[in-house]
């Protein structure tokens, strides 16, 4: 019975490989994410590789982090910078808006904002690691996933939330290595079934790991 579960190949050895592989993912993510601009191409990278080496079983979780980094960098660049600046003035407004009175309509309106923001960007990266459209078409298309999962958009904000706030508040230091990568797998089950309504239908002789 030891035998079995000390096998290489083994469920106690998989499970292990994969903890470290999500590890090694957790810490390039944090690294990559430290210029802030990168950001999400860093998530865009932790997204494939998890999803494609750790659920699917493909490639190098390195090689494939690496790989899509490099491929998405500036397009997580162009994607990232024009909501960030757009957050950035709603959350000024408000700050503006706090310390007057009579101002709700506008108030609301900045929450609403920042609310559609927060809501489409939780799509982004997933979009940008599976397709190639133009970042035009990955923000309407992140706005329309919104809007039609919603319940998954709703828990996957309240995940998002509540992973900062363990990450920050409750355990900042074992989190750090472990937090991002196990609650973007967490994430690559509901995300995948939305993403596959946008995928062309699977042909005969396509083996691509995505639709595994």
């Amino acid at each position: 019975m030891m035998d079995k579960i000390l096998n290489v190949d083994g469920p106690l050895m998989g499970l292990l490989n994969k903890t470290g592989q999500l590890i090694v993912l957790s810490v390039l993510w944090l690294l990559c994410c430290v210029p802030v601009i990168t950001v999400p191409a860093a998530t865009t990278a932790l997204y494939y590789a998890v999803c494609k080496s750790i659920r699917f079983d493909t490639g190098s979780a390195t090689k494939e982090f690496f790989r899509s980094f490099r491929a998405n960098v500036l397009r997580g660049i162009g994607a990232g910078l024009p909501p960030a600046a757009l957050a950035a003035l709603l959350l000024l407004n408000l700050r503006i808006l706090g310390t007057g009175e009579g101002n709700n309509a506008l108030g609301w309106g900045a929450l609403l904002g920042l609310s559609l923001l927060a809501a489409a960007g939780v799509y982004i990266c997933p979009i940008l690691s599976r397709f190639t459209m133009n970042l035009r078409d990955v923000w309407k298309l992140s706005f329309v996933m919104a809007v039609r999962f919603l319940p998954l958009t709703v828990l996957l904000l309240l995940g998002a939330a509540a992973g900062a706030a363990a990450q920050f508040f409750l355990l900042p230091i074992p989190t750090l290595a472990i937090l991002p990568g196990s609650l973007c797998l967490a994430a690559t089950w509901p995300v995948e079934k939305a993403l596959r309504h946008y995928m062309p239908p699977k042909e005969e002789n396509d083996n691509s790991w995505y639709y595994g």
